[in-house]
C-alpha cells in the first residue's frame, strides 16, 4: 500500500506538471512567463496567443485533471495489496477518498508548479491550477464541478472577467461539497477537498486586488 501511495504522488505530479500553455504557444515564439500575468493557464494563453489555443490549453489542462484521478484509482487498485479502509488507530480512513484527495491536489501543485518548466527553464512556472482543479472534480464529484461550470461561465460571459468566474466556481465546487457531506451524500473525507478551493481562490490574490481595484482586464482584453 505505500508503494501504491508513493507512485500515484509521482505519476499525479509528473502529469500535473505537463506545461499545456508553454507546449501550445512556445512555437509562437510567446514566452508566458514573461507576457501578461506571467501564468502559463488558458487566461493568459488567451491574451496572448488568442482564443484558438487558449482553447487547447483548456483542453489539455482539464485532462490533467481527470488523467490524474484515473490514473490512482488504477495504481490503488492495481499495484500492492488493495485495502478498502487504512486503520489509524480506533480511526477507520475510506482508501479512494484519500486516494483521490491526494491525487487532486498534487496534479494542481505540479500544474502550479511544473517540474518540467523548471528542468527546461529554470523557473517554477504554472498556472492557478483552475481548469486542472475542475477536471479533477469532474471525476471525484461530477455534480459539484457541473454546478460551478453552469454558474461560472454564464457568470464570465456577462461581466467578461475570467478570474471572477474561477473564483466564483471554485467557491461554488466548495459549497457543494460540504452541502454533500452534511446531507450524507459524500463520505466524509471529502470535506479535505474544500481545501482545493480554498488554495485556488488564494492562487488569485492578484486577481481579487484588481477586481476591487477596478483594473482587472476583461476578457478579450491583450497583455
Amino acid at each position: 500500500m505505500t508503494l501504491s501511495f508513493i507512485l500515484l504522488i509521482i505519476v499525479a505530479y509528473v502529469i500535473g506538471g505537463i506545461p499545456s500553455g508553454p507546449l501550445v504557444v512556445d512555437r509562437r515564439g510567446v514566452d508566458l512567463t514573461t507576457r501578461g500575468s506571467g501564468k502559463t493557464g488558458m487566461t493568459n494563453v488567451m491574451r496572448t496567443a488568442g482564443y484558438g489555443p487558449a482553447a487547447l490549453v483548456a483542453v489539455g489542462d482539464i485532462l490533467k485533471g481527470v488523467l490524474a484521478i484515473f490514473a490512482a484509482r488504477w495504481i490503488i487498485y492495481n499495484v500492492g495489496q488493495f485495502e478498502p479502509t487504512i486503520n489509524l488507530g480506533s480511526l477507520q480512513i475510506a482508501t479512494v477518498p484519500l486516494v483521490e484527495f491526494i491525487a487532486a491536489t498534487v496534479v494542481i501543485a505540479g500544474h502550479v508548479w511544473s517540474v518540467w518548466l523548471r528542468l527546461f527553464t529554470g523557473k517554477w512556472s504554472g498556472g492557478r491550477g483552475v481548469l486542472t482543479g475542475a477536471g479533477a472534480m469532474l471525476v471525484v464529484m461530477p455534480v459539484a464541478a457541473l454546478v460551478a461550470t453552469l454558474i461560472a461561465v454564464p457568470l464570465v460571459l456577462i461581466s467578461r472577467y475570467v478570474s471572477l468566474g474561477s473564483i466564483t466556481g471554485a467557491a461554488i465546487i466548495g459549497l457543494v461539497i460540504l452541502v454533500a457531506v452534511l446531507l450524507q451524500q459524500a463520505n466524509w473525507l471529502y470535506l479535505f477537498f474544500i481545501i482545493l478551493p480554498i488554495f485556488v481562490i488564494a492562487a488569485h490574490k492578484d486577481n481579487i486586488d484588481r477586481l476591487l481595484k477596478g483594473t482587472e482586464r476583461r476578457l478579450g482584453e491583450k497583455a
